[in-house]
């Protein structure tokens, strides 16, 4: 099969036999089947016609039939150009040859901001506290809804005066302080911490210095880091104190029992043995019983020996006689 090569115009005077001819290298050569020059047309060709009229058609402008050129203040409708409702209103219905617009207002959660030609009125933005949106402004018949973003939120996405999109403030890694609490229109800015200091993250104002090991047997078991504080080790004091207290009171408590022991045998002789529950009651029963010699010589004395009283003076009655 031979390739489609569009048909050529030929010199005028000439036939698509002798063109060929031609434009061969001899009179004895012939070209190869399928190989030799296309024949010639003496009409143009109807393809590049039909390519011609489809670019004028697909670059010229489309006209609309009919359609007329209205004001801004008015809205096409058929043929005609009908007045626009004023803001806070809506078209009930379009113009006609012998009547005009006729406008009504908008409903409660409804408004139209401008001049329109709307059928229906827009319905108004809602505040989600959800996504940390909050009323700035209550929807009216003439405006929209305006909302901002709540206390924590920054915002990200805006339309006009009303935010439309609120994300949390960002929270400051851990090794970091918050440098600028975040407002409704800037997000939190952080800062790393200094050194000799270290932070948890969050909303931490300012980072924490170190702890410092203090006491005699403290010391750093873990060095701090920008994100964590210094760990002190003080179980080697706590082992020091167990073992000087262990070698102060050993000898003391040795030396009170030794103490006890030698008591004990001076207070009881050897033989004798300690007194039992049953001696020392048998003691107090004998001590009630029989009075104490030595504290009472001189009562038991004159129990033994009463008085009698003394011879009456001869004398004195000699002399009364």
């Amino acid at each position: 099969m031979s390739p489609s090569v569009p048909p050529s115009v030929c010199p005028a005077g000439r036939s698509p036999e002798a063109a060929v001819m031609e434009r061969g290298s001899g009179a004895d050569m012939e070209p190869l089947p399928g190989w030799g020059p296309p024949p010639c047309s003496s009409a143009p060709a109807a393809d590049a016609l039909r390519l011609a009229l489809s670019l004028l058609l697909l670059t010229a402008r489309p006209c609309a039939l009919g359609m007329p050129s209205c004001k801004e203040e008015e809205f096409p409708t058929g043929t005609l150009c009908c007045p626009k409702c004023r803001p806070g209103s809506r078209v009930q219905e379009a113009c006609g040859e012998l009547r005009t617009t006729v406008c009504a207002p908008c409903t409660r959660g409804t408004y139209t901001p401008h001049l329109n030609g709307l059928p229906e009125c827009l319905p108004c933005r809602l505040c989600d506290p959800g996504l940390g949106q909050e009323t700035r402004r209550n929807c009216s018949t003439r405006t929209d809804t305006v909302c901002g973003c709540g206390r924590g939120h920054v915002c990200v996405g805006q339309d006009g005066d009303s935010c439309v999109q609120c994300r949390p403030h960002s929270v400051c890694r851990p090794g970091q302080r918050v440098r600028e609490t975040g407002t409704e229109w800037q997000d939190t800015l952080c800062e790393d911490c200094q050194p000799g200091t270290f932070s948890a993250g969050g909303t931490q104002a300012a980072c924490t210095p170190w702890t410092r090991c203090s006491g005699p047997f403290a010391r750093e078991a873990t060095p701090g880091t920008s994100r964590s504080d210094v760990t002190c080790d003080s179980r080697s004091a706590i082992i020091v104190i167990i073992l000087v207290i262990a070698v102060i009171s050993v000898p003391l408590v040795l030396r009170a029992i030794r103490k006890r022991t030698s008591r004990g045998k001076l207070a009881f002789p050897r033989g004798t043995g300690e007194p039992t529950e049953r001696n020392r009651r048998r003691d107090l029963q004998a001590s009630r019983v029989q009075p104490d010699i030595t504290t009472e010589p001189v009562e038991e004395t004159a129990s033994l020996f009463p008085q009698r009283d003394p011879p009456p003076d001869t004398g004195q009655r000699d002399a009364d006689a």
